[in-house]
């Protein structure tokens, strides 16, 4: 009996376990680059020097309450209405941040922060509505120093913020230290951004109300819109 003879070109069970290995290597190493990209994007908010606070945080009647032990009856209260999605927020955040902190821990000014989303128009999943339910999470949590700092972050990076989902935020969250129960509610995100989207319609009629219409950001003291140029000065009287 002759031996046949196998053609060498003909593809055996070792060549297809070697394509499968090959291909699993190949997923493994496509997933490993889009989660190292993914913590490349949220690294920004652990970078960014941290800064303490003494100031206490309440979340009450829509707005984040930033006021220190040392305020008492007479204390200026300022709405501060802004967008995660608005450049001049960010730009306003950047010029006067300091100095609203410093005014908030002296015990000259109290800050009522209200969140706004206007600028998703009409989506409930925009980057506002996802930046403002992150930063509410921690605020209802009554966590000062996270807050001040997350915040801060967003505002900061909110050009490279584009695309992030409730599990980027939830990420850079918790690399900034955010207990891991808060972490987790911000990483539920869908349709339990309902919550954060009741308080932005309810800052965004409050604000109406005020002054007639809807853009950011604005700073309301005593009913009158305050000039953001120099506006803590303004408002403390440069106390």
């Amino acid at each position: 009996m002759s031996k046949k003879v196998k053609n060498p070109n003909e593809k055996g069970n070792g060549f297809l376990w070697a394509l499968l290995v090959v291909l699993l290597l190949a997923v493994a190493l496509v997933g490993y680059i889009v989660i190292s990209g993914k913590d490349a994007k949220t690294d920004v908010f652990v970078d960014r020097e941290q800064e303490n606070v003494s100031f206490d945080l309440k979340y009450e009647d829509n707005a984040t309450v930033l006021k220190s032990s040392k305020a008492n009856d007479s204390t200026p209260t300022v709405d501060l209405y802004e967008d995660f999605s608005c450049p001049a927020c960010a730009k306003l955040a950047e010029f006067t941040d300091a100095d609203m902190k410093k005014a908030i821990e002296d015990g000259k000014l109290i800050v009522k922060v209200h969140s706004l989303n206007f600028l998703d128009r009409g989506s409930t999943d925009g980057q506002s509505s996802r930046a403002g339910a992150a930063a509410q999470r921690i605020a209802q949590a009554g966590d000062a120093k996270n807050y001040w700092n997350f915040r801060a972050a967003l505002m900061a990076e909110q050009a490279n913020l584009s695309g992030w989902g409730d599990a980027e935020f939830a990420r850079a969250a918790e690399k900034m230290g955010v207990a891991d129960d808060v972490v987790k509610k911000i990483s539920e995100g869908g349709e339990k951004h309902e919550d954060y989207v009741k308080s932005a319609e309810a800052a965004t009629k409050k604000l109406e109300g005020e002054i007639g219409k809807v853009s950011s950001p604005h700073v309301i003291y005593n009913g009158e819109d305050v000039p953001l140029d120099n506006w803590v000065a303004t408002v403390t009287g440069g106390n």
